[in-house]
């Protein structure tokens, strides 16, 4: 699959397989671990999507552990940081942003908004279509249900889903 790196400083322990058109990009970093996968054949939607990977701004940090795999068309921007744990398994149209895009006043809507962080705990699963705001924290061993819309701190060994998200169940 093509793949495309601009200037982002890019830090790779080993090289990942990637099985979709990924895009690494930003003025930012960053770090991808060991044995990582991005994209799979067999996940739909693979042939015309993408998954995107961008540290936006200089300090801006995306950090993904070891054995991480991802479904197809991803999306995770940075203003500020990103990390995810290892063993972390991502599903389809995922999207994780660390800061609003734009301003909540008329006539700050098109500056950024407010920048925070968001830290995916080890071997976390992601489920289908979900999206995580800034300001999220989501513990080890955690699942997040298909199409939830999460912001806010959950603890490890819990099932989490709904817009907004909540815990579902204790694991």
């Amino acid at each position: 699959m093509p793949n495309v790196f601009s200037n982002t400083r890019i830090e790779i322990k080993k090289l990942p397989f990637f099985q979709q058109t990924t895009i690494l990009r930003g003025k930012g970093k960053i770090l991808i671990g060991e044995q990582c996968m991005f994209g799979t054949i067999d996940g739909g939607f693979n042939r015309n999507g993408t998954i995107e990977f961008q540290a936006r701004y200089k300090d801006a940090t995306i950090t993904i552990g070891d054995n991480v795999a991802t479904n197809n068309n991803i999306f995770i921007c940075a203003a500020n940081k990103i990390e995810i744990g290892n063993h972390t398994l991502i599903g389809q149209n995922v999207t994780l942003m660390d800061f609003e895009a734009h301003g909540i006043e008329p006539l700050k809507r098109r500056e950024v908004g407010e920048v925070g962080e968001i830290v995916i705990g080890k071997n976390v699963w992601i489920g289908n279509n979900v999206l995580v705001l800034k300001d999220s924290h989501i513990g080890d061993n955690s699942i997040i249900a298909a199409g939830a819309v999460v912001k806010g701190r959950f603890p490890e060994n819990v099932i989490i889903g709904g817009v907004p998200a909540k815990i579902i169940k204790h694991l």
